[in-house]
């Protein structure tokens, strides 16, 4: 039997709400370098500019999770589109704002909804993706993030002069996302649903509810999952310093280390850029060795010195080399983390909250970027709070060593000793 693929309808789709996902990551990954451009207009201070993303991210946190269970039982033909309409309205907001108010509402308004996105591509990667191929889709869409943010870092001094500053970058972006909303829905069309060609045909859509599909009851099976939130807990260890990263080194090392802002987007360009590498390759790492949790756990203690390194170094080639390691370190993980709640026999809808938990912890530590280490920015100076945002992945190398190991030898195991329990049982 020919091995199932993914339809090109399925593909189109999918690169669309990519390119939504990565044209937001331009702005998230860019804020850095603007920062000192909207500081000068609105006279603030990094520690001020670092509120306005916390406070963002932590409505983010709250939200995310009700509007996943809110969304969970919408078709993501309509529920995906409505969410990157919000988002291009909440970046169009701060581009145009007139008065700090404005920049919390537009902030406000695009993190609330910038990572249900993924949540609610969930929906249609469980209809039209064969689950052997769920990491490698998986793989690519991680892949598509550090796209959007190679371009935020490697171009946004060009971009800036460009589209005739911060302001000129928001509203470009927003044009984008809405573009990528048409596309969207014209591809998906009028189907129902999507039919990746396996052998077994795909239930019809049913307007009753079972049990598991209720999303309350999809919340509690996901949260009783060691996995789920075993992973939710340890994530913002990574996140708090590579969000620390992006937001303050640029000034940081413009203050401190006179680079230019293009050199600076050309050291910081490597954490994306093999962020990219890392997302394609770990899962053809991970299939090589049959093992995932090696390549998950080991980064904790990696990223600790390669993250402090570029507090220390001035050499660019250097923080070439640190920044390169790390960004292949902040993503080896990440498909992986992923495509084990498809592997732990939750139910569909339990997928989709189990991602929307993830994502939220992700948030978490996003919002102690903005908050706790910018109040840091302005109490122990630039160098040394980012030097103390280095620790955090120690918290994610610890809390990963309690995952189970979930890689291709295991499930492989697990396969067979089923198997061999259906047989006993029909014997």
């Amino acid at each position: 039997m020919a091995q199932a693929k993914v339809n090109s309808r399925v593909w189109s789709i999918l690169i669309f709400a990519w390119i939504a996902i990565a044209s937001s990551q331009v702005i998230t990954f860019g804020y850095g370098m603007m920062m000192p451009s909207i500081m000068a207009e609105f006279g603030v201070d990094t520690a001020a500019m670092g509120k306005i993303a916390g406070i963002a991210s932590w409505c983010q946190v709250l939200s995310l999770i009700p509007l996943s269970l809110l969304l969970a039982k919408v078709n993501p033909k309509f529920s995906v589109p409505l969410v990157i309409a919000c988002i291009a309205a909440g970046s169009f907001i701060f581009g145009r704002a007139v008065s700090f108010s404005m920049l919390y509402a537009g902030s406000i308004l695009r993190a609330m909804f910038i990572n249900s996105i993924a949540t609610l591509l969930v929906g249609a990667k469980l209809r039209g993706v064969p689950p052997d191929l769920y990491t490698q889709v998986n793989g690519v869409e991680n892949f598509v993030q550090p796209v959007g943010q190679t371009i935020a870092v490697l171009a946004m001094a060009q971009l800036l002069g460009v589209l005739g500053g911060w302001r000129g970058v928001y509203v470009t972006v927003s044009i984008v996302l809405v573009i990528a909303l048409i596309l969207y829905v014209l591809f998906w069309g009028n189907g129902k649903l999507i039919n990746y060609g396996q052998a077994e045909a795909p239930q019809a859509e049913s307007s009753t509810e079972s049990p598991k599909e209720n999303p309350l009851s999809a919340l509690k099976e996901a949260l009783s999952n060691k996995v789920v939130w075993l992973t939710g807990l340890a994530w913002p260890g990574t996140t708090i310093v590579w969000i620390a990263m992006f937001y303050y080194w640029p000034t940081y090392a413009m203050r401190e280390l006179g680079l230019s802002l293009p050199t600076v987007g050309l050291v910081l360009a490597m954490i994306p850029i093999f962020s990219a590498i890392a997302s394609l390759t770990s899962p053809l790492l991970a299939k090589a060795i049959g093992y995932d949790k090696p390549l998950i756990c080991t980064w904790g203690l990696i990223l600790p010195a390669t993250y402090f390194l570029m507090t220390k170094l001035d050499s660019v080639p250097l923080l070439c080399l640190c920044s390169a390691l790390s960004g292949y370190g902040a993503y080896c993980f990440v498909p992986l983390a992923f495509t084990n709640v498809y592997k732990i026999r939750l139910s569909k809808p339990a997928i989709t909250i189990a991602t929307g938990i993830i994502l939220t912890f992700v948030t978490v530590g996003v919002g102690i970027a903005g908050t706790v280490v910018g109040s840091l920015t302005a109490t122990l100076g630039l160098k040394t709070a980012l030097a103390v945002s280095c620790l955090s992945p120690l918290w994610f190398g610890i809390l990963t060593l309690f995952l189970p190991e979930l890689g291709y030898k295991k499930m492989a195991e697990f396969k067979r000793l089923a198997e061999l329990a259906a047989q006993e049982k029909k014997d």
